[in-house]
């Protein structure tokens, strides 16, 4: 942001949104525009200084939000949810937990955002699955320019039935509460979309395309197999193919012997 501001200056029809709090005002939106403006504020760096006094950033326009907090909350879902201001899918699920915690359902969260439940419990179940890979000592991108990309890799992982099934996933009726999961098949399948830098394992999952043929191999035992000891995902689908062909050559041997 600094940089577009040394740039183009502060542009005047994205006022910050602030509320009354006693004698002085909160930011409650663009609040990492306010920390990069105080940081050129602040900055030894004498372009950023020069910058600063050039376009006059010592004061920002701003818009004065007075409603109480349910309004705030649904101001704040429809603007960024709804598409007006886009944020990533994790700053969604970061809001919609605000949301949770104020003492709004989900279903409440639901409305206010303008989204489906079954929408927001996925994102709030892979923001629990990035927070447990991280206990585990696992690196998962999660900020960067392939942020969001990254996200749905878990994500769209995770929805599926025969993958969910494999990590013996259970999901807390509470979406702010961490699910039931295999620790160590959930590393695996952390390992196959992101690589693995405590096993030096690459990641077997290039694209968010390759998703549903992982989520094939792991409901066969073979194709499970082959990718827990470090083979490529085209090699567990040939694993998947034989088993395949394996069953049709006993439906095939059954069919003559009735007949």
């Amino acid at each position: 942001l600094v940089p577009s501001f040394m740039e183009n200056g502060f542009i005047p029809y994205e006022p910050l949104i602030v509320r009354p709090a006693g004698a002085e005002f909160v930011a409650v939106e663009g609040n990492r525009r306010l920390a990069a403006l105080r940081s050129m504020r602040d900055s030894k760096d004498p372009e950023e200084k020069a910058a600063f006094a050039r376009h006059h950033l010592d004061t920002v326009p701003c818009l004065v939000f007075t409603g109480d907090d349910r309004q705030l909350l649904a101001y704040l879902g429809l603007r960024h949810l709804s598409k007006t201001k886009d944020w990533s899918t994790s700053a969604k699920g970061a809001f919609v937990e605000r949301v949770l915690k104020a003492g709004h359902n989900l279903s409440e969260a639901a409305r206010l955002t303008n989204t489906t439940t079954n929408a927001l419990r996925l994102i709030l179940l892979t923001r629990r699955l990035f927070e447990r890979a991280g206990t585990l000592g696992l690196e998962v991108p999660q900020v960067g320019t392939d942020g969001e990309t990254f996200f749905w890799h878990l994500g769209d992982a995770v929805r599926r039935t025969r993958t969910k099934t494999y990590l013996r996933l259970e999901e807390d009726p509470n979406p702010l509460s961490q699910p039931v999961v295999d620790e160590t098949r959930f590393e695996h399948l952390v390992t196959w979309l992101y690589g693995n830098s405590k096993t030096k394992r690459q990641r077997i999952v290039q694209s968010i395309r390759d998703i549903p043929d992982l989520d094939k191999c792991l409901g066969d035992d073979r194709s499970i197999s082959a990718l827990e000891n470090g083979f490529s995902l085209e090699e567990a689908q040939e694993e998947l193919q034989a088993a395949g062909a394996t069953i049709q050559g006993h439906l095939e041997r059954a069919r003559k012997s009735v007949e």
